[in-house]
């Protein structure tokens, strides 16, 4: 059993390269084809930074609480670690007139989410209107922007030169690669992730929240330490606030059209409310200050370790 455990620093590694690789096909197959690096940024960029959480719960469909916490608990590690982090770095300017519409759904994302958790189970139907709200907002944000230069730019700054120039077939096959890293990687991460939980009594929906949300959080957090050292500030708060709709409508939505996703009420009194928390905060900072300075990175941070030290002042949070 020892073994399993292994899955989990392999599957991390499997899911970083797996994304990489994937997203980097996918861009330069999209861009050879002529389509708008824009199109390209709303699209694949987004998309790629949440495959991780996205296959883990194709993976985690007969462990529902894992799902569940690897969505909530991804949208927590973005704003309160990546963010964090980032602007521990560098102080972030995030304009709100460019990403008004992308930070209002991030808001309106979880509100969503907290009203079915309401009912006790997220099922098949509300998966669809998850994954129906993420069909309309990418179109929403494409018809607003489609002739806005200066709004496309969240979008098509990370689309940039990777130096990869390949053909069709080569492409397809880094696509392929990446997909097949993605599923195992995650397969191994959820088998010892699972393996730990039973090793050391902890329950599923706990190692979501925490171990696999961490883990398969390390492309956002990633990206936001790189842009945040190369001054592109806005571009990692546009990759969190993209990958926490991501992760509240496509992840979510995809686990619960595979399996009905029980809410226990430590979901919807602690979790849920810690989720809208950070991600009303980051809201307040973009909104009235238009960026995100070293003392409002503590203050995120802050929350985090809170929210990590109660659950372990009270068990009981993470069951």
């Amino acid at each position: 059993m020892d073994w399993v455990l292994l899955g989990i620093p392999l599957g991390i590694v499997m899911l970083y390269f797996g994304s990489d690789w994937l997203v980097k096909g996918a861009k330069n197959l999209a861009l050879r084809l002529g389509i708008a690096p824009f199109v390209v940024g709303l699209t694949v960029i987004a998309f790629g930074s949440s495959a991780p959480e996205i296959i883990t719960a194709v993976v985690s469909s007969d462990t529902p609480d894992i799902v569940l916490g690897n969505a909530l608990g991804s949208n927590i590690a973005n704003v309160g670690i990546a963010i964090g982090l980032a602007a521990l770095v560098c102080p972030m300017a995030a304009v709100y007139k460019s990403m008004k519409v992308e930070i209002t759904a991030m808001i309106i994302a979880s509100l969503v989410v907290f009203a079915m958790a309401l009912t006790g189970t997220i099922g098949l139907v509300f998966g669809i209107i998850l994954l129906a709200f993420l069909v309309g907002f990418l179109v929403l944000v494409y018809m607003m922007k489609k002739n806005d230069t200066a709004g496309q730019a969240a979008y098509t700054d990370d689309v940039e030169d990777d130096g990869i120039k390949g053909s069709y077939p080569i492409l397809l096959a880094l696509i392929a690669i990446g997909l097949v890293l993605l599923y195992y990687g995650a397969t191994f991460f959820v088998d010892g992730a699972t393996c730990l939980a039973k090793m050391i009594g902890i329950s599923d929906l706990l190692v979501g929240l925490i171990i696999v949300a961490i883990g398969t959080s390390l492309p956002e957090i990633c990206i936001c330490l790189i842009a945040a050292k190369k001054g592109e500030n806005e571009l990692a708060v546009a990759n969190i606030v993209g990958s926490n709709i991501f992760n509240a409508t496509a992840v979510l939505g995809t686990g619960a059209v595979l399996a009905n996703i029980s809410v226990s009420d430590t979901v919807l009194m602690f979790h849920l409310p810690v989720m809208i928390l950070l991600s009303v905060m980051l809201y307040a900072m973009v909104r009235f200050k238009n960026n995100i300075s070293r003392v409002s990175a503590v203050m995120l941070m802050g929350v985090y370790v809170a929210y990590l030290a109660f659950m372990v002042a009270v068990p009981s949070l993470a069951m």
